[in-house]
């Protein structure tokens, strides 16, 4: 490996006109947060004079530089280099606004690459999914949605905070010694390398061995390296994949991608902190071309282990076979397009944006349900070209067995452990396999209305609690796809006794319940306030004042609803604790009938 270090201020990392970084597409979004940029902030306003401060590296892939304009591409440190990038756009904007033109022409000379003979360019360019927004966010263009919330928050901060409260008050002259600062006493080491595979290998060194690292970066930079190996053409691909895959993945936690997309293959449960080593081993087994890498024999065959995190007692995951002699050996090329297309399934199922409105909406439900562990096998399903007849009717099935596990709290890895396990099933032909599979794990229906009767959803299962209420509401009334509370954002979860019962506030708008319910109110409350016999659902406020019966004033904006779940509360002469328990079995009664098993 061969790699050219070099010190370089800000001004001497800008200053050569012929230069510029180029952030590719297969980068993923900016993603630093309020923290970190007030830290670089506060390293740089506090540099003494005369001093120096290391803001970080920066590694880039450079060719051998040739007349014209050289473009680097930016393979580790993009997120610091944009952010540099932020506070110098944001202070000229500044500058020009107080009418100093010759301070903000500096710094637009330094932003800029300007070739021996051509127009002026960015100096550094976003070619990732960011380039648009960022493009709108120098143009303070406030007519658009932003969808990478970081970015925006950068500009902010920057616009808003940074440089008003920590630079000075925004005085002209804070302003421009911060700059000072910045442009002069800021370093930063550039590290050129001139082959792909040694930056891409030199990126996850430099980082502590990936420990610092996630996942999905740690892979990206593997698939990108080992690429770089197989030739340039491999290369170039991997780079157009990866920025595919991005798009896909766009909004959605791409970790969890790799996860199930190694379950989906392997058809066993993988634990978060085996992502990497798994994902390497697939890869240097089902990769035709990574069978002649002379590294290949240290990416052994995972062995199932013991479960030891992520919330459970550990079990065997192990039958007896190798996971990876059930992959079949692919080229480098249908590896990739393999892994885009599972990127492009796994994002409509978590962001529900199939062409079907009738999954996107039991895909919705499950979210509710919190029914994350099916992801891999939903994948496959849809990857393996399961016709959405059939596919509807496994999500019926899995809203049905989910809820039911997790109202009756049985443990999240074997329900995840049976759902890798599942990614065996013919994606064709998958209902009867999943039929069976479920009726062997899937509560009786004496557990499940036992359960769901005494289930406290508190407010981390409040979306599941709702879709419960959805549902039970739908079933009064004939077509649920009509209802117009299904998804209704001005209609919430509703505690018919308030979450809080002592408080002077709660008093004062929502009665004294104390006193109403009698004795033992407040040592019984938390038994009983989040159970579903006190959940409803209501669309807008409720205040109805101390009353000696808070319920029978309830009642009153009970009565104006048109949710019969709500409505029907008006017929109750009382809510108390056993009214709760009482509903609570009623309601219990429904669910059986409402989420029948398999």
């Amino acid at each position: 490996m061969k790699f050219t270090p070099t010190s370089l201020t800000i001004n001497q990392l800008f200053n050569s006109a012929n230069e510029q970084y180029v952030i590719p597409t297969y980068q993923r979004r900016y993603s630093w947060t309020e923290k970190q940029i007030w830290d670089l902030v506060e390293d740089v306003g506090l540099i003494e004079p005369g001093d120096q401060h290391l803001l970080g590296m920066l590694v880039c892939l450079a060719g051998h530089h040739k007349a014209g304009l050289n473009q680097l591409e930016v393979v580790d440190g993009q997120q610091r280099l944009t952010t540099i990038v932020i506070l110098l756009e944001c202070i000229k904007q500044i500058f020009e606004k107080e009418g100093l033109g010759d301070a903000a022409r500096d710094i637009s000379m330094l932003l800029q690459a300007v070739p021996p003979s051509g127009k002026a360019e960015q100096k550094v360019l976003l070619d990732s999914i960011d380039a648009e927004e960022f493009k709108d966010h120098l143009a303070q263009r406030a007519d658009r949605t932003y969808i990478n919330q970081r970015l925006l928050d950068a500009f902010r901060v920057v616009r808003e905070d940074a440089i008003a409260e920590e630079i000075e008050e925004s005085t002209i002259k804070g302003i421009q010694d911060f700059v000072y600062k910045l442009r002069n006493q800021a370093v930063v080491i550039r590290l050129d390398v001139s082959e792909a595979r040694d930056a891409f290998k030199l990126f996850e060194t430099i980082n502590n061995r990936g420990l610092r690292l996630s996942p999905t970066d740690i892979i990206k930079n593997f698939l990108l390296g080992n690429a770089a190996r197989f030739g340039d053409a491999a290369l170039d691909q991997a780079r157009k994949s990866w920025a595919e895959l991005l798009h896909h993945l766009d909004g959605i936690n791409s970790d969890a991608f790799f996860r199930y997309y190694l379950m989906s293959l392997l058809q066993v449960r993988v634990k978060k902190v085996e992502v990497v080593s798994r994902f390497k081993s697939l890869f240097m087994t089902q990769v035709a071309e990574a069978a002649k890498l002379p590294d290949r024999h240290n990416y052994p065959d995972m062995d199932d282990s013991e479960d030891d995190d992520e919330g459970g007692n550990g079990e065997e995951v192990s039958n007896g076979e190798s996971e990876f002699a059930r992959t079949e050996v692919v080229t480098f090329r249908d590896f990739l397009d393999r892994l885009v297309q599972s990127a492009k399934c796994y994002g409509e199922i978590e962001l529900g944006t199939t062409d079907d409105a009738r999954i996107n909406r039991h895909l919705r439900n499950l979210r509710m349900i919190k029914a994350a562990q099916t992801s891999g096998f939903l994948m496959h399903l849809r990857v393996g070209g399961c016709d959405d007849k059939q596919f509807r009717e496994v999500l019926k099935l899995t809203e049905n067995f989910v809820l039911r596990r997790h109202v009756c709290r049985e443990r999240s890895n074997d329900t995840e452990t049976l759902f890798a396990r599942l990614c065996g099933v013919d994606p064709k032909n998958p209902l009867e396999a999943t039929k069976k599979a479920y009726r062997e794990l899937c509560p009786t229906d004496e557990k499940f209305k036992a359960e769901f009767a005494e289930a406290a959803f508190t407010s981390n299962l409040i979306e599941r609690a709702r879709y419960c209420l959805e549902r039970i509401e739908a079933s009064k009334h004939g077509k649920h796809d009509e209802l117009q509370v299904l998804g209704a954002t001005d209609v919430h979860v509703e505690h018919i006794m308030p979450q809080k019962i002592k408080t002077k506030k709660v008093k004062e708008e929502l009665g004294d319940w104390v006193t109403y319910l009698g004795s033992n109110a407040e040592s019984q409350h938390a038994k009983f306030v989040d159970r579903i016999g006190n959940l409803t659902l209501f669309a807008g406020a409720l205040n109805i004042g101390a009353s000696n019966n808070p319920f029978a004033r309830k009642k009153t904006a009970y009565k104006e609803s048109s949710i019969i779940l709500t409505n029907e509360l008006t017929k109750r002469s009382n809510f108390k604790f056993k009214d709760i328990v009482k509903r609570s079995n009623e309601l219990s009664e429904t669910a059986v009938v409402l989420w029948p098993r398999p």
